[in-house]
């Protein structure tokens, strides 16, 4: 009898250890979306004090990658406040790589850097149970963004295969899912605190921006008048096509069928070339946002055979 009580006794003692010493290991493990804040809090305020050493912005984008492929194992034990917290770094995660991208895009390896942390955030929210569909919309547009202005810079040569990769992933997201194409493509879109299908922004004409032509030249007014044209016919047809592809696109769905990938990829390229032509014309930029309002054009001439436009 009292060999039973002594072995009895020991299991329970080792049993009790051992549940003791997972939960120190188990305290002694960060919690990952915890430790990724705390790198987001530093990245961030490297961001706020300007450019820092491409070195670090690599890190730093590394960090971001390994973060949300470190996330997909624990996605089933979440409960509600890992949800939120999580759609909390996406928007930041995205505002950061938006902001510090573009000051490193001299470097090949921290452009690979960025582009591969996109990639993560779009897959992880792709493939991970479909919980937040946006975040992956605007990671694939991001990169989209970063990989279309490395192309038409001509800074590598493999850019333009990295642009139609991404814009053919966002394109593919968004008819497997049903949803309109050119929507939640940047992290504002992203609104803090949002349910996991927020309503997807509205679609709108992109406006030609306000420019101060009281100092400019008799030449720069002439070139800014004919950008001036241009871009609102350019945006007008573009939201037009934007518009039947989206009618399309339900149609379609609501016979269980889908657009073709590439359509929707044509479309979100063209809506960016656009955009990027808006931020140019702002910056007083005009004889390289007609090349980039051509190339908006030349994509909208790809879907005639879609939309009738």
């Amino acid at each position: 009898m009292n060999r039973v009580v002594a072995v009895c006794t020991c299991v329970a003692l080792c049993a009790a250890a051992g549940t003791a010493g997972q939960a120190q290991r188990g305290s002694a493990s960060p919690n990952p979306q915890l430790a990724l804040r705390v790198d987001l809090d530093g990245m961030t305020a490297r961001v706020a004090a300007g450019p820092g050493s491409a070195p670090q912005a690599r890190a730093d984008a590394q960090r971001l990658a390994v973060g949300y492929r470190g996330f997909g194992p624990l996605v089933s034990t979440w409960g509600p406040a890992d949800y939120a917290l999580n759609r909390q770094m996406a928007r930041r995660s995205l505002v950061w790589l938006g902001r510090s991208s573009l000051w490193y895009r001299t470097d090949p390896l921290v452009t690979r850097a960025y582009l591969d942390a996109y990639d993560s955030i779009g897959s992880f929210y792709r493939g991970h149970g479909g919980w937040y569909y946006p975040g992956a919309y605007v990671a694939y547009a991001g990169a989209t963004r970063l990989a279309r202005r490395l192309a038409m810079a001509s800074l590598y040569d493999w850019s333009q295969r990295e642009f139609d990769r991404y814009a053919l992933a966002y394109g593919a997201l968004a008819v497997a899912n049903g949803t309109l194409v050119g929507r939640w493509t940047l992290p504002s879109d992203l609104v803090e605190g949002a349910a996991a299908a927020p309503a997807p922004p509205p679609l709108k004409p992109v406006e030609m921006p306000r420019v101060d032509t009281a100092a400019m030249s008799a030449d720069e007014r002439a070139a800014y008048l004919d950008v001036r044209d241009r871009f609102r016919s350019v945006s007008a047809h573009v939201h037009s096509s934007r518009v039947l592809l989206d009618q399309l696109s339900a149609r379609l769905h609501d016979m269980r069928l889908e657009l073709h990938p590439e359509n929707a990829a044509t479309a979100l390229k063209m809506q960016g070339f656009l955009e990027d032509a808006a931020e140019l014309v702002q910056n007083g930029e005009f004889e390289t946002a007609t090349d980039y309002l051509r190339r908006a054009d030349a994509e909208r001439t790809k879907l005639k055979s879609v939309t009738g436009q």
